[in-house]
């Protein structure tokens, strides 16, 4: 009966993502249809309330907005198969440097022992870091066999070549799996990693830690009236603007579709409106033209919420009042920041 009842619900489910994505004018591919299935299945909170919230912004949920949420709630799949990759291509090489030491004339047997446990410590729940330190003590061992003259040929060298390029591969991948495509800004993820750090720290040390959020005001009508190419010509006009008003350890992401976050540590309260205002006040400045005709694109604003971590209030505290801030924002007539509410401790 068990089994039935969950066909049932399943078959329900399928029904219901097909009609979501009918409704918004989805295309039914794997990405799309995983997503959908995922929202109206209700097992993932954080996704249904971020689907919600670009629903009840803009009345609609577009292939582009679509594509992001599948990035920040599904891209951890990707990032577990692309590690796999390079686990399995770094055991490879680690046999394959073991054979030219096995077989070298000089070999004292030190490298032997030293790679074999490198090896062993190959295990499938490597993170990235970790693999990352043992990609460089592969490095490191094959340069002392290489200048110490235990093993000096062209196998072992092109062996050290494979490793590095690995390393960078490592390095590339980590890369991609915390950038926004779009802006090049941090994506998601990076912000939520941060984010967590920060707070933790401050919880420990009581370090100052501002946030600023920011939505672009009407851009679903800068959509519908020029196209998402422009929308996404707007966006990134507006992610170098924001990066180039930051400095030393402050991170600014792309947090959604027209949605950016940015992190100050050591910062007021008071420094980091500041901050929102003079980028709101640059943005307003600007005259962006398309760039396929020269048309002007009209006065493009932002609203902004800041607020100041309190320890002991916990990130979702956090987070959540720095957004209430962004909304009332938009209802103060946009183009304006607004200081978040005390948190309830």
């Amino acid at each position: 009966m068990k089994y039935s009842e969950q066909d049932e619900r399943t078959s329900e489910w399928m029904r219901l993502a097909l009609s979501k994505m009918k409704q918004f004018d989805i295309a039914p591919t794997p990405a799309n249809y995983a997503l959908w299935f995922e929202y109206v299945s209700g097992t993932n909170l954080s996704l249904t309330e971020a689907v919600d919230n670009e629903i009840e912004m803009s009345g609609k949920l577009t292939a582009q907005q679509c594509h992001l949420l599948y990035e920040q709630f599904f891209d951890d799949d990707k990032d577990r198969a692309a590690m796999f990759e390079m686990r399995q291509e770094l055991a490879r090489l680690l046999k394959q440097v073991l054979n030219y030491v096995y077989t070298g004339v000089t070999t004292t047997g030190r490298s032997n022992s030293h790679l074999q446990s490198m090896l062993s410590r190959l295990q499938p729940d490597l993170n990235r870091q970790q693999l990352h330190t043992l990609i460089e003590e592969v490095l490191i061992e094959t340069r002392l066999a290489v200048s110490s003259g235990e093993l000096l040929n062209e196998q072992l060298n092109g062996a050290m070549t494979e490793v590095a390029a690995l390393k960078k591969e490592l390095s590339d991948s980590r890369r991609e799996a915390i950038t926004d495509s779009l802006t090049g800004l941090a994506n998601r993820k990076h912000f939520d990693d941060l984010i967590h750090q920060m707070t933790r720290d401050a919880d420990q040390n009581g370090m100052d830690v501002s946030v600023i959020f920011s939505d672009v005001d009407m851009f679903s009508t800068i959509n519908e009236k020029h196209g998402q190419l422009v929308g996404d010509q707007v966006l990134r006009v507006i992610a170098e603007l924001m990066k180039t008003s930051l400095k030393g350890r402050d991170l600014v992401a792309r947090y959604g579709g027209e949605e950016f976050a940015v992190i100050l540590p050591n910062t007021s309260m008071q420094n980091a409106r500041i901050l929102a205002d003079t980028i709101r006040q640059d943005l307003a400045s600007k005259r962006i033209q398309r760039k396929d005709t020269r048309e002007p694109l009209g006065t493009i604003t932002m609203s902004f919420g800041v607020a100041r971590y309190v320890p002991g209030e916990g990130v979702d505290s956090f987070l959540q009042r720095v957004d209430r801030a962004v909304y009332l924002a938009k209802r103060r007539g946009r183009n304006n920041v607004c200081d978040a509410p005390p948190p309830i401790i």
